[in-house]
């Protein structure tokens, strides 16, 4: 995943601009640049250590791993606002298309800002973020009444 640029936020906007939202687009605008702007920090200052915690036995005083980090999560926030953003433009949760069959207009749209940020394999990264939601969302009933627990 390459860090965005000034470059990489111009055209963000003309992709949105593009994408010919029926509304919200202002607001999508606003979603997706901070979107970029959390991934850009993170990959600015990806271990970034907060007050309180506490060095480990095994990683006290050493280096950062090397070569390529897992960046599964920062992914998971891009496509995550993606359909936020889908959802807000639309008033329906965007489709996904199966592999080798011809892309939804969620997933062109996808893929144009998955290109900003040099990320490939489009599918394969949403069949995986919809097993993610999936699985965490199963942990939530949200039409179960929490007073009767």
């Amino acid at each position: 995943m390459k860090s965005p640029t000034a470059q990489t936020y111009t055209q963000l906007s003309k992709v949105v601009a593009g994408a010919r939202f029926p509304q919200n687009t202002a607001k999508i605008q606003t979603i997706l640049l901070a979107a970029f702007q959390q991934i850009e920090e993170n990959l600015k200052h990806p271990y970034f250590l907060h007050k309180g915690s506490r060095p480990t036995r095994n990683g006290f005083g050493t280096d950062l791993p090397k070569g390529q980090r897992d960046e599964t999560m920062l992914r998971n926030l891009l496509i995550a606002e993606l359909f936020r953003s889908w959802q807000l433009a639309f008033n329906e949760a965007p489709v996904i298309n199966n592999k080798d069959y011809p892309a939804t207009k969620f997933v062109v749209f996808a893929e144009q800002i998955f290109a900003l940020l040099g990320i490939g394999k489009i599918e394969d990264h949403l069949e995986e973020f919809q097993s993610f939601r999936a699985k965490n969302l199963a942990h939530f009933d949200v039409n179960e009444d929490p007073v009767k627990k």
